[in-house]
């Protein structure tokens, strides 16, 4: 089912679609951002990344949302503060800066929109550091697993898992073998196998 976020843009003639590859970088740190994309397929990653190499997710971006991010910096007309990455082929419109404003002040299903995405954002955010804060890296690396129960066999690296937790490949990798160690979980090249006791 179409979002009505996707039926509104879908209508407007001055709003551009746009295509971009799987792997694409399509923000980096520091950049100036002039539209926002509100994608109507695919996923696009937001991502920070340390000095010492380490990244941390802050939040995905899929079909009928957008970046809370880019927003900001438009509305506030400072620089980019990360990395987005296309996770797979993504398409979505093209809102320019004016036409941003210019909806928030005429076009209740935008403004219901923007701040939807605003509010659901900054809880997300807050839920993160929290989790940084006061959880164990084990706890929360249980936590996220438990969250990626779609289907028992999960296809992803340690270092990809690593990158969602803000830690280094090695040491998920230690923590894995200990929960596969407790029958929690079954180690395979490229590939996690959920146990039933992880996720009861």
């Amino acid at each position: 089912m179409t979002s009505p976020i996707l039926d509104f843009l879908s209508k407007q003639i001055s709003v551009k679609k746009v295509a971009i590859k799987e792997k694409t970088i399509v923000c980096r740190l520091g950049d100036h951002c002039d539209n926002l994309v509100v994608l109507t397929k695919g996923k696009v990653k937001v991502m920070r990344i340390a000095e010492d190499g380490r990244h941390i997710t802050l939040y995905n971006v899929h079909a009928g949302e957008s970046c809370v991010l880019t927003t900001s910096c438009l509305f506030n007309e400072k620089a980019f503060p990360a990395i987005a990455i296309t996770q797979v082929h993504s398409e979505g419109y093209v809102i320019s800066k004016n036409q941003l404003k210019h909806w928030l002040t005429t076009e209740p299903i935008w403004q219901a929109f923007i701040f939807k995405m605003l509010t659901e954002r900054m809880a997300d955010l807050i839920l993160k550091v929290d989790e940084l804060a006061f959880d164990s890296l084990q706890t929360r690396l249980i936590h996220w697993l438990s969250a990626h129960n779609q289907a028992p066999h999960l296809k992803i690296t340690h270092q990809e898992i690593a990158q969602e937790l803000a830690s280094s490949r090695e040491v998920i990798s230690r923590l894995l073998k200990k929960l596969e160690e407790k029958q929690l979980i079954e180690l395979h090249r490229g590939e996690i196998v959920l146990r039933q006791q992880l996720l009861s």
